[in-house]
């Protein structure tokens, strides 16, 4: 069977939770710019990302720069992304 594609909101979560979760904790903030250079994503379009992960509040903005996980957001990733992170 083929791997199911991922949208750029998928691939934003699944990058911020992985990077989140290396550095021990899965609700720490990082760096959003990280995340876009690591999806090869340009800025502007991952800012549009961010606003609507934030509107539906799998993602909090605690500065210009820095992100994280809301705890509906890492319940989505690790639900319907969870097999695929592995």
């Amino acid at each position: 069977m083929s791997q199911k594609a991922r949208t750029p909101d998928e691939k934003f979560l699944i990058q911020l939770y992985k990077l989140a979760h290396e550095n021990g904790d899965p609700f720490k903030a990082i760096d959003y710019r990280g995340i876009a250079a690591s999806l090869r994503q340009k800025e502007s379009a991952v800012k549009n990302i961010m606003k609507l992960l934030a509107q539906a509040n799998f993602i909090k903005k605690i500065d210009d720069t820095m992100i994280l996980l809301t705890p509906h957001g890492c319940d989505f990733v690790m639900d319907e992304l969870g097999p695929v992170i592995n």
